[in-house]
């Protein structure tokens, strides 16, 4: 059975991301307004924690999605790498789809306690430690509050991949949606009253089990899960022990490359304060922000389409990938440069009539978006490859990341090469391979080349707005 992507899954998957973004134009002055800059800044150090904590999953969720994605296309088996192929008509292997699902919960189960633990035990040495001086039972109360909603985001969390797997954009964006409501409201509430950084954590943990509580909710309502799970309980063709065998060589290599993502990332800002000025910091700090937003947003027909391309590879229909892959990139490409051109014309003016000292460079921020823009896509040349429960990329994205913070560090310590050197030297390095190879070989795949995908997708983007303007 195919996965479709309905138009509303792409209107609510957009509407999410600028619901998101949104809510933190409103949300970062009420936060600076009525927390002390150390109380907030704990509120911080709590979420990289738990972002840090989280990472304990980072393999088995996009995993998760890809395998749950083969089985409610028709998949009748999965494997190490790629899948058992459906017939073309095939339906739903529901027996499929409840092993996935029994599998995630006792492995998100034991996630989730190990997760707790850490952050139980060496968080909150560490927490002891950097706020010795603000120890209270309103911070001791928040932080076990986030601890706990941790906990329930990584058990439950699975539910919210499942809605992605089976193509659901549209209940798990609204589901998302309603909990960051949540989040603002109490948040907002509890500051106003007074209840400082306590809001916070009780804002967190609620606005937490909405989400989960709604995309639990959604199966069960929209796709009839608790039938699902009543008829299928008892089946062992795909028992606990064979769907995690065929899940984990790829989540641990998913685990790699979404830590290495995240590492690069961070390292960068982290290497930008040890040899920038503090100024210039905040200029390379905030830029990358802009852009990476700028991006999301460029992105977002991407993960709409993406269920349906994982289905559309399920029944050997590789017409349709091309269409939908060709429509995502061609709508990724136009909205980043309409995106950096209105920030260069429009925001960078508005910056500096806000604080005539926050200078950003137009040369160095245009590099930047470039240098960013050749990331996001060639990692998503890596996610349509990934689709095909195939995994090669690992290796050369683990390597090059390492060698481009290497690069990066000698070039800023040794030939302090300032601001510059930290944009185009990773630049410089992931030019070497990642940045073209990886979208070589989906074109290869896809039997085209990058011109013509862009021109095929710019075309396809032209009839959709044709269509809505003239009909």
């Amino acid at each position: 059975m195919q996965i479709n992507t309905r138009k509303k899954d792409v209107i609510w998957n957009y509407l999410g991301i600028f619901f998101s973004l949104g809510s933190q134009v409103i949300w970062l002055p009420v936060l600076i307004h009525y927390l002390p800059p150390d109380i907030l800044g704990l509120w911080y150090v709590f979420v990289s924690i738990g972002s840090m904590v989280e990472l304990l999953d980072s393999g088995f969720t996009p995993t998760l999605s890809h395998s749950m994605s083969y089985a409610w296309s028709g998949a009748r088996d999965l494997k190490k790498q790629g899948v058992v192929f459906s017939e073309d008509r095939s339906g739903t292997n529901y027996p499929l789809v409840y092993g996935i699902l029994s599998t995630c919960r006792t492995l998100y189960f034991g996630i989730a306690c190990a997760a707790t633990l850490v952050m139980l035990f060496a968080g909150t040495i560490y927490v002891q430690r950097i706020a010795a001086d603000y120890l209270s039972w309103q911070v001791y109360a928040t932080w076990g509050l986030y601890i706990a909603s941790t906990f329930i985001n990584l058990y439950i969390g699975y539910y919210a991949v499942v809605l992605v797997g089976i193509g659901d954009i549209f209940h798990k964006n609204r589901a998302q949606i309603f909990s960051k409501s949540v989040f603002l409201l109490l948040g907002t509430a509890g500051l106003v009253c007074g209840f400082g950084i306590l809001s916070l954590g009780v804002a967190y943990f609620t606005s937490g089990f909405v989400l989960r509580f709604l995309c639990k909710r959604y199966l069960i309502k929209a796709h009839k899960f608790d039938e699902l799970v009543r008829k299928y309980r008892h089946q062992t063709q795909y028992s606990k022990r064979h769907v995690l065998a065929m899940m984990w060589p790829n989540a641990w290599r998913d685990g790699l490359v979404t830590v290495t993502f995240y590492l690069t990332g961070q390292a960068t800002v982290l290497m930008s304060s040890n040899f920038l000025t503090l100024y210039e910091t905040g200029i390379y700090s905030f830029s990358m922000q802009v852009i990476n937003t700028l991006l999301g947003i460029a992105n977002g027909m991407f993960g709409a389409y993406f269920p349906a391309i994982q289905s559309a590879y399920v029944s050997k229909n590789r017409k349709l990938m091309r269409q939908l892959y060709a429509k995502a990139m061609a709508c990724t490409l136009h909205l980043s440069f309409l995106g950096i051109i209105a920030f260069l014309l429009i925001g960078i003016p508005i910056i500096q009539f806000i604080r005539n000292d926050f200078i950003i460079e137009r040369s160095s921020f245009c590099v930047l978006a470039f240098a960013m823009y050749l990331l996001s896509r060639h990692r998503n040349s890596a996610a349509f490859i990934s689709t095909m429960n195939k995994l090669p990329f690992t290796f050369s994205f683990i390597f090059f990341g390492i060698i481009s913070i290497s690069a990066t560090y000698i070039g800023l310590a040794y030939f302090h090469l300032g601001l510059w050197g930290l944009i185009l030297i990773p630049l410089a390095v992931q030019s070497i391979y990642n940045n073209w190879k990886w979208n070589q070989v989906v074109n290869r795949y896809l039997h085209t080349t990058e011109i013509k995908l862009m021109r095929q997708g710019t075309a396809e983007l032209m009839r959709m707005v044709g269509e809505k303007i003239f009909r």
